[in-house]
């Protein structure tokens, strides 16, 4: 149930800061690989996670990021709560 709470958290946040009402959670899917993807919207996306989920990335954590599989991974060794 964590992954898919996880998963919910990450595509939700993603279809609204990327405006995007279509993408779902794919741990393949590269950011950059979102329509309109660009640097500003991606520090939104970050800052919004880290509010959605209270936790703080750091910025080896987050130029290590680069699919959504990556940021599920991260979740899960930062041992955050899941959402929900």
């Amino acid at each position: 149930m964590r992954d898919q709470n996880f998963a919910a958290t990450i595509s939700q946040t993603a279809r609204d800061i990327f405006r995007q009402p279509s993408i779902a959670f794919s741990p393949a899917l590269a950011f950059r690989d979102i329509p309109g993807f660009d640097s500003i919207l991606a520090i939104q996306f970050i800052l919004a996670i880290e509010s959605a989920l209270d936790i703080t990335l750091n910025e080896d954590e987050v130029d290590n990021m680069h699919t959504m599989g990556d940021l599920m991974t991260l979740l899960e060794a930062k041992k955050v709560p899941s959402p929900g």
